[in-house]
């Protein structure tokens, strides 16, 4: 890695691939493993040559303790508030898994679906839905501002939000349209999105 990629490195959808190619939070999930964990990453490297990412993970010695909340504990939030549901339309499952993360700490419960028809689909199921959350680029052959204008049209009480790592992606948006949050999104830049205050 050069320098200026290295210093970018743990940055959330940061990436030097090709758009569709790779979603810059492999680095990222990494880091937060280790920070949660009480440990530390570091990166060495020189171009040409190779890179190593080291992981420093704190050594315990309690024995392993069994889980009996399962995976029913309530996720954390900033305020202790639950906001209700939403709907996540995202295709890139690395980009879900941390977007889940996010909404969950602000008090969501999240369905995710990796389509525009797949969310149409969970609209008309009757699933109580209060917030669209959906990425603009997507395959097949419904994009996510297509998308947005049909869930407007048939549950105009609904808000979307659109989120996109390409600022050009989002050029089809009228001006007040739709909110656009811009990839690299920052949990605060997410709440204010959403209209949450976690100060």
């Amino acid at each position: 890695m050069t320098p200026d990629v290295m210093a970018r490195a743990f940055e959330p959808f940061f990436t030097t691939k090709d758009v569709s190619k790779g979603s810059g939070l492999g680095l990222p999930q990494v880091y937060g493993f280790a920070q949660q964990s009480g440990g530390r990453v570091t990166i060495t490297s020189d171009v040409g040559a190779g890179t190593v990412v080291t992981i420093m993970l704190p050594r315990s010695l309690n024995a392993p303790v069994a889980d009996d909340e399962g995976d029913e504990a309530p996720a954390p939030k900033p305020d202790g508030q639950r906001r209700g549901h939403l709907l996540l339309v995202e295709d890139d499952i690395e980009v879900s898994s941390l977007a889940r993360e996010m909404f969950s700490s602000l008090g969501f419960a999240v369905i995710h679906v990796s389509s525009a028809e797949a969310a149409l689909g969970a609209l008309a199921n009757d699933r109580e839905i209060d917030v669209v959350f959906s990425d603009v680029m997507m395959p097949g052959g419904v994009n996510g501002l297509q998308l947005a204008r049909e869930v407007r049209s048939r549950y105009p009480h609904t808000p979307v939000i659109l989120t996109t790592g390409y600022a050009e992606a989002a050029t089809g948006v009228k001006d007040g349209e739709f909110t656009v949050l811009l990839k690299p999104f920052t949990l605060e830049a997410l709440a204010d999105a959403l209209g949450i205050d976690v100060t």
